[in-house]
């Protein structure tokens, strides 16, 4: 009995620390931002190494994110993703890859942004993938896309990043 009394309150608190609307869930990604993982350019390439830096502005239901990542020293690339959130549903796009600007859309789980992302497409190929933005803990936030791999169709992590609040 004494156990379940000790769970409520730590219960409680875990719930909280969870943003209860969707600015105060955009308004926890603002800030300055750096952070290191392994991107892949396409599904069936091999990872690479990079370094990242994001500069996140929100204003009301609207999020700013823009940086760059940088694989070694010869590669860097532009990122940002602009998001808007109506209700409990966010749309926006996403910069960062080769074949252009990305439609974003989604809505949140608790601390993290489930998003579908719709590569523009070269004829009838339009690429579908997803991305989660999570912040579990203040001054931390990751960014996990999956794609499909064009010849086995297996889900393949193209990015996964870890961020430190600077």
């Amino acid at each position: 009995m004494n156990r379940a009394l000790l769970a409520l309150p730590l219960a409680a608190l875990a719930l909280s620390a969870t943003p209860q609307t969707e600015n105060d869930f955009l308004q926890s990604l603002s800030g300055t931002w750096q952070g290191t993982g392994q991107v892949r350019l396409r599904p069936d390439a091999n990872a690479v190494s990079v370094r990242c830096t994001l500069n996140s502005r929100t204003i009301g239901s609207t999020l700013n994110l823009d940086g760059n990542c940088r694989a070694k020293v010869i590669l860097s690339r532009r990122i940002g993703i602009d998001l808007h959130t109506k209700g409990l549903s966010y749309s926006g796009s996403y910069v960062g890859s080769t074949r252009g600007p990305a439609s974003l859309s989604g809505q949140r789980s608790g601390d993290t942004l489930n998003l579908q992302v719709k590569w523009p497409g070269r004829g009838s190929d339009t690429r579908i993938a997803s991305m989660q933005l999570a912040s579990s803990r203040p001054g931390e936030m990751r960014v996990v896309t999956i794609e499909r791999h064009p010849r086995t169709g297996a889900r393949i992590v193209t990015a996964s990043i870890g961020f430190s609040r600077q």
